[in-house]
C-alpha cells in the first residue's frame, strides 16, 4: 500500500517540477506592461517655485539643531511668505514635519492645539499661513516617528516685512 503512494507522489513531484517553471515563465511573459504617464495631474504635480525673492537667510533660529532657514517671498517686497529649511547631511530625524505656531505660545513636550502644519522638512518650499504676516510665530520641528518635538525656533517677526 505504501509503494503505490510513493510512486504516485514521485510522478506528481516530477510533473510539478516541469510544469511550475513553465507556468511561471508563461505568467511573466503574459504580464501587461506598466502604464507610463508623461505629465502628472495638477493635484499631485510638484509645486512650481512661486517664491523667488529671498528676504533673509539665518542659521541661528533653532536652539539645538543646525538648520538653515531662508525666508522667501513671491516678489521682492510684496506677496506671501514661504520658508525653506536645509540641514547638514548628518542631521537625520525620522519623518520630520514643520509646524507654525502663531503668537507667543509656551511649547512643552506636545504640540499645542493651534499648531499649523506647513509640510515635510524635505519640501522645497513651505508656504506660511496668512496669520504669519500679522502676528509673531515660531517654527517647530516635530518627529512623527518618535512622536516628539525635535526643536523650536526663536520668535520670528514678519509684521515689519509686510506690504
Amino acid at each position: 500500500m505504501i509503494h503505490p503512494l510513493r510512486q504516485r507522489h514521485r510522478h506528481i513531484i516530477i510533473a510539478l517540477g516541469i510544469l511550475l517553471p513553465v507556468a511561471f515563465a508563461a505568467g511573466i511573459a503574459a504580464r501587461k506592461p506598466l502604464p507610463e504617464v508623461n505629465t502628472l495631474p495638477d493635484g499631485i504635480s510638484p509645486p512650481i517655485n512661486l517664491f523667488a525673492a529671498e528676504v533673509w537667510s539665518r542659521e541661528d533660529l533653532f536652539y539645538m539643531s543646525p538648520v538653515r532657514i531662508r525666508l522667501l517671498r513671491e516678489q521682492s517686497g510684496t506677496g506671501k511668505f514661504a520658508v525653506t529649511l536645509a540641514a547638514a547631511k548628518d542631521f537625520v530625524k525620522p519623518e520630520l514635519l514643520v509646524y507654525w505656531l502663531y503668537g507667543n505660545p509656551s511649547v512643552t513636550n506636545a504640540l499645542p492645539h493651534n499648531a499649523i502644519l506647513l509640510g515635510s522638512f524635505t519640501a522645497p518650499q513651505l508656504p506660511l499661513p496668512a496669520v504669519a504676516e500679522k502676528t509673531n510665530g515660531l517654527l517647530v520641528l516635530y518627529s512623527l516617528a518618535d512622536n516628539q518635538i525635535v526643536d523650536v525656533s526663536k520668535p520670528i517677526h514678519l509684521a515689519g516685512l509686510s506690504k
